[in-house]
C-alpha cells in the first residue's frame, strides 16, 4: 500500500535537497504532492493546518512530519523502504 507523500518548498537550495530524497524513497504506490508556497500562496492554509514552522517541510499520511532536509534512510523507514 502506498502512502500520501506532500512536501512543501520555496525554491531554495534545501527544498530542492529534501524534493530529491522524498522522490529517491517513495515506492511507486505513494502519492507525490508538492506544494511550492511561493508559486500558490493559497497552500500556506494548508501550512497551517500541519502546523509546519519550516520550509522544507514534509508530511507522510497526513500524521509523520519532517522540517528541513531529512535523511533518506530517515525517509525510507518511515516509508517503509528498506
Amino acid at each position: 500500500m502506498g502512502h500520501m507523500v506532500e512536501v512543501f518548498v520555496t525554491n531554495c537550495p534545501l527544498c530542492r535537497e529534501a524534493l530529491e530524497n522524498v522522490k529517491k524513497a517513495v515506492c511507486p504506490h505513494c502519492t507525490l504532492k508538492v506544494y511550492n508556497v511561493l508559486e500558490n500562496p493559497e497552500h500556506i492554509e494548508k501550512i497551517k493546518a500541519y502546523n509546519i514552522r519550516a520550509i522544507p517541510a514534509i508530511v507522510i499520511d497526513g500524521k509523520e512530519k519532517f522540517e528541513g532536509v531529512p535523511e533518506l534512510k530517515e525517509l525510507r523507514r518511515v516509508l517503509g523502504q528498506h
